[in-house]
C-alpha cells in the first residue's frame, strides 16, 4: 500500500471520528432536543448494564465449562445455555438497580421528587383506610 492511499485513509478515518459529534449537536440544534439528559441517562443505564450483563454472560460460560469439564471430563453446550437464561433472568432487576443508582447519584432532583410522592401516595394510601 502507498503511503497516499495510507494518508487519504488516515485523513478520511479523522474526519469521520469528527463527524459524529458535529452531527449530534446539528440534530440536536435542529430538532431542539434540548432535553437530551433523557437520552443521556439511557445511555448511562444501558451502557452500563450491557458491559455487566456482557462481563457476567462470560464468567459464567468459563466458569460453568470448567465445572462441566471438571464432572464430566468434556465440554458441554449446557454451559452456554445455562449462562444466556441466567442473563436474561437478570435483566429487569439489574437495569432497576442500575436506574436507581443513576438516578441518584446525577439525577437527584428527579430521585427526590420521585421518593416524594411515593412516600406521599403510600401516607394517603393509609389515611383513606
Amino acid at each position: 500500500m502507498s503511503w497516499d492511499v495510507y494518508s487519504y485513509l488516515n485523513y478520511v478515518s479523522l474526519f469521520s471520528l469528527l463527524a459524529v459529534p458535529v452531527c449530534t449537536y446539528i440534530a440536536i440544534l435542529k430538532y431542539r432536543m434540548y432535553d437530551i439528559d433523557r437520552i443521556i441517562n439511557r445511555t448511562l443505564v444501558y451502557g452500563s448494564l450491557t458491559i455487566i450483563l456482557v462481563a457476567l454472560h462470560f464468567c459464567g460460560v468459563v466458569l460453568l465449562q470448567r465445572l462441566f469439564v471438571f464432572l464430566t471430563g468434556q465440554q458441554s453446550t449446557l454451559a452456554n445455555v445455562a449462562s444466556t437464561l441466567l442473563i436474561a433472568a437478570l435483566f429487569t432487576p439489574l437495569r432497576r438497580r442500575i436506574q436507581g443508582f443513576i438516578d441518584r447519584c446525577f439525577y437527584r432532583n428527579k430521585y427526590d421528587a420521585r421518593t416524594t410522592l411515593e412516600g406521599f401516595s403510600a401516607q394517603s394510601g393509609h389515611a383513606r383506610r
